[in-house]
């Protein structure tokens, strides 16, 4: 590890501790923590990009974080944000440009016809594909890009699904679609990826269907079933 790096930073972010106070080391040379305290760790994922604009030709390294477990991971409260940029404003090294996020996750919504065999109940094939598309929102990695292919094969990988298909005909249209949050955090309507697109916040998850996510469908609402053959 080398000292001013993105990678220095995302792994400080890493150790940040909720509550506490960063003092200067006996040498004097930076700030640490008095003690590790795994249970204040609360950044759990980061991820981190270099940007630049016309104006400032220096780059400007945004960092995402978020925090809880992989496959329930959650924005870090605004509160608590202001906190973690003051602690990295403590430790960075003179000129460097910083930014900071934590959003709610990408709002993943596979507007699809899926086929099975129709050889279990409708709920049951709902709920074998809504167990295989957890399945692939928990293991895509923090920041990953989201490949419409890769959401249809997980879909596709679903104990009696025999096919999955993007009608072009259909109303609503169909295809895989992302809803994202802006820097507000407030929710932007569904768009449509063409192959492949970054998420926004570094994570999927599925819409609730509350308040702002209640035009949002969720997995069952998305797909049309249909059984094969007939």
């Amino acid at each position: 590890r080398v000292n001013g790096t993105p990678d220095y930073y995302a792994r400080a972010l890493l150790q940040y501790q909720k509550g506490d106070e960063l003092t200067v080391r006996e040498d004097g040379l930076a700030f640490g923590y008095a003690s590790v305290d795994e249970s204040k760790r609360i950044i759990t994922q980061v991820s981190y990009d270099e940007s630049s604009d016309d104006v400032n030709l220096d780059s400007k390294l945004v960092l995402k974080v978020a925090t809880g477990e992989k496959g329930n991971l959650s924005a870090v409260d605004a509160d608590e944000l202001v906190q973690i940029r003051t602690y990295l404003g403590k430790i960075k090294f003179a000129g460097t440009r910083i930014e900071v996020t934590s959003l709610p996750g990408d709002l993943l919504v596979p507007r699809l016809s899926v086929f099975w065999d129709g050889a279990i109940s409708e709920a049951e094939v709902f709920d074998n594909i809504e167990e295989q598309l957890k399945e692939y929102m928990m293991n895509v990695e923090f920041n990953a890009a989201v490949y419409v292919s890769k959401v249809m094969e997980a879909i596709r990988s679903a104990a009696h699904v025999t096919d999955v298909w993007i009608d072009e005909e259909a109303v609503p249209e169909q295809g895989v679609f992302l809803a994202c949050h802006d820097s507000d955090g407030i929710l932007q309507p569904m768009r449509k990826i063409a192959r492949v697109q970054h998420t926004t916040s570094g994570y999927l998850r599925q819409s609730s269907g509350k308040d702002a996510e209640e035009q949002i469908p969720n997995f069952r609402q998305s797909l049309k079933l249909s059984v094969d053959g007939r």
